[in-house]
C-alpha cells in the first residue's frame, strides 16, 4: 500500500513545485503588464476566458470512462462554486491587490495560506485545534499585518488596501482547496476544470468587458516582450499552473499543497529583483519568519 502510494505523492509534489516556479514569474509578469497594457479587470477577464474555452475545448476530446459517473446537479454546482472561490474571485482579489501593491509584498502575504487552511479545516470539517496551531495562526497573522503596514523601497505603491486584497484573495483560494478536493477524487480534473473555468468566466465577463476593449495592449502596438509575457500568464500560469494544482489534489491534502506557497518569498523575490519591480527591505525576512511560524 505504501510503495504504490509513495511515488503518487512524489507526482503530487512535482506538480505543485512546478507551479511555484511558474507563479514566481506569473506575479511578476502580470505586475509588468498592469495597469499600463492593461487593466486588472481586463486582464482577469482575458485568463478566465482562455480558460474557459480551452478547457472546454479539451473536454470534447476526452472519452467516456464507465468507471466515473456524470456529475449530477449538485456536482455541478459545487464545482462552479469552486470555480466562483478559486479562479474569478481569488483572481479579481489577487490582481486587483497586485495592480496596487508590490510583488514582493504579495509573495509574503501569500504564506498566510496554510494557516487558513488550519482554521478552516477546523471550523468546516473539525479537525483537531491545539494551542500550537492557535499560536502559528496568531504568528502567521501577525507576519502578513507587518508586511502589509510596513514601507517597502522600490518604485511601487505601499498599499494596505492592496495588501488587504491580497491576504482575502488566500482566504478564497483556501476554501477552495477543502471544498474542491472530494471532487477531484470522483471526476476527471479536466472536466472539473471546465465547469469551474465556466462559472469564473460568468462572474468576471461584467467586471472586465470595458477594460479588455480599451486596453492599450489591443487599441496601440505593444512590443513583443509584452506579447511573450502575456503569453505566459495566459498558458503556463493560466491554464497548465491552475490544472497541476487541481490535479496534485488527488495525491496531497490541501495543507501541503498549500505549504509549498512559503517557496514564494524566496523565488518570487528573486525574479522581482532580477526584474528591478521592487527591492528585497529588510522587512521582509521579519515578515517571513512570522508567517512561517505556523507550520511548526
Amino acid at each position: 500500500m505504501e510503495t504504490t502510494q509513495k511515488p503518487k505523492e512524489i507526482i503530487g509534489h512535482l506538480m505543485v513545485l512546478s507551479t511555484i516556479v511558474i507563479y514566481s514569474f506569473n506575479t511578476n509578469f502580470m505586475k509588468i503588464l498592469m495597469p499600463e497594457w492593461i487593466g486588472p479587470h481586463g486582464l482577469v477577464l482575458i485568463r478566465c476566458t482562455v480558460m474557459a474555452f480551452g478547457f472546454w475545448i479539451i473536454s470534447l476530446f476526452i472519452p467516456a470512462n464507465k468507471q466515473q459517473a456524470k456529475p449530477k446537479r449538485k456536482d455541478i454546482f459545487m464545482m462552479m462554486l469552486g470555480g466562483l472561490l478559486g479562479i474569478g474571485g481569488n483572481l479579481l482579489l489577487y490582481i486587483n491587490g497586485l495592480n496596487i501593491t508590490g510583488p514582493v509584498d504579495a509573495f509574503v502575504i501569500r504564506t498566510v495560506q496554510p494557516i487558513i487552511v488550519i482554521a478552516l479545516a477546523v471550523l468546516i470539517l473539525h479537525a483537531d485545534f491545539n494551542r500550537y496551531k492557535a499560536i502559528g495562526i496568531v504568528l502567521g497573522l501577525a507576519g502578513t499585518l507587518y508586511v502589509s503596514i510596513t514601507p517597502h523601497a522600490g518604485a511601487v505603491k505601499d498599499s494596505f488596501t492592496g495588501d488587504v486584497l491580497i491576504f482575502v484573495a488566500s482566504v478564497f483560494n483556501a476554501l477552495y482547496l477543502i471544498l474542491i478536493k472530494p471532487y477531484t477524487q470522483k471526476f476527471n480534473s479536466v472536466i472539473v476544470m471546465r465547469w469551474m473555468s465556466l462559472a469564473a468566466f460568468i462572474l468576471v465577463l461584467p467586471f472586465g468587458l470595458h477594460q479588455t476593449l480599451e486596453a492599450p495592449l489591443f487599441t496601440s502596438e505593444a512590443p513583443v516582450h509584452i506579447w511573450l509575457e502575456l503569453g505566459f500568464v495566459l498558458i503556463f500560469a493560466t491554464m497548465i499552473a491552475y490544472f497541476l494544482n487541481l490535479k496534485a489534489l488527488l495525491y496531497i491534502s490541501p495543507f501541503v499543497e498549500s505549504v509549498y506557497i512559503y517557496l514564494l518569498p524566496i523565488t518570487g523575490a528573486i525574479v522581482s529583483i532580477s526584474l528591478g519591480l521592487q527591492k528585497f527591505s529588510w522587512h521582509d525576512p521579519i515578515a517571513l519568519v512570522l508567517s512561517l511560524q505556523d507550520s511548526h
